[in-house]
């Protein structure tokens, strides 16, 4: 079966590319530590040793508020600044080495070297940026037409009041099950710019279209089926990171161990998808 075959190949590619992989988590791992580390000095310096810190543990606690005072509120605004940093820098990063991740699946099979990597990420940097903005626009058009009007809709006919959840789950899903098509597109777009040495944008979304086009079932399930494991690889780490956060002592670095394979986990699976949307063209 072709998709089979698709997501084996994928897979075996984003395997032999542990070494970029590994690069791509440490970078990520201090990038992380840039803005985890100034957070906890200031945490501690709020806190201190006070019980105000075992009151976080059982939830956020509005009487903190009276009771620490100001240093509290810039803490909070500390963090709120340092997630968006961190989600800007995540998404320029990552748009980076998907350069070199998609280099190593079209002309390759994952076997080039890490200069030639970091080579060809920079190259495609900025056609890749250009991809993925051009790729937000189109989901956040995708998002207004799908569950934005709808949403506004039934707002107006029930006078001003928000739509119920249940009433808004067939739109939901219509939403969930379009999100493949736009990122087989984004990712075929990049692999026409990595494969031919193009920077042209417009052309490659082009290009991403009509590969969606010409083997479309394919293409779908491809992404699909890969998007279904992430989402239950998602659950399942939330779940558990829900349920195991430590105190104190040795098991804090086990938690540590632990999330840092979940993060490389979630890696992987994003270079599965990366290999196997460039197999779906071979």
């Amino acid at each position: 079966m072709a998709l089979i075959r698709v997501l084996k190949k994928g897979a075996a590619a984003a395997a032999l590319s542990y070494k970029q992989l590994l690069v791509i988590w440490v970078v990520s791992l201090i990038m992380i530590l840039f803005v985890s580390f100034p957070l906890r000095v200031m945490l501690n310096a709020v806190f201190g040793n006070s019980m105000a810190v075992m009151r976080l543990t059982d939830g956020f606690d509005a009487g903190l508020l009276g009771d620490v005072g100001k240093p509290f509120l810039y803490l909070l605004s500390a963090a709120g600044t340092g997630g968006l940093l961190l989600l800007l820098a995540g998404f320029l990063l990552y748009t980076f080495f998907a350069g070199g991740l998609f280099a190593s699946y079209t002309t390759a099979w994952g076997g080039i070297r890490m200069t030639a990597f970091i080579r060809e990420s920079a190259h495609n940097f900025l056609p890749f940026l250009k991809v993925n903005l051009l790729t937000l626009l189109i989901i956040a058009g995708y998002t207004f037409v799908v569950l934005g009007i709808p949403a506004a809709a039934r707002m107006a006919l029930a006078k001003g009041s928000m739509p119920e959840g249940g009433s808004m789950v067939l739109f939901y899903s219509i939403w969930i099950l379009g999100l493949p098509l736009w990122l087989f597109v984004a990712d075929a777009s990049r692999r026409w710019i990595a494969a031919t040495g193009s920077g042209r944008a417009f052309r490659a979304m082009g290009a991403g279209f009509r590969a969606l086009k010409e083997r479309f079932w394919l293409s779908y399930g491809t992404v699909l089926l890969i998007l279904i494991v992430n989402g239950i690889f998602i659950f399942i780490s939330f779940w558990y990171l829900t349920c195991s956060v430590p105190e104190k002592g040795g098991m804090i670095f086990l938690f540590f161990i632990v999330t840092q394979i979940m993060f490389f986990i979630r890696l992987f699976m994003k270079a599965w998808r990366y290999a196997s949307v460039c197999e779906t063209a071979r």
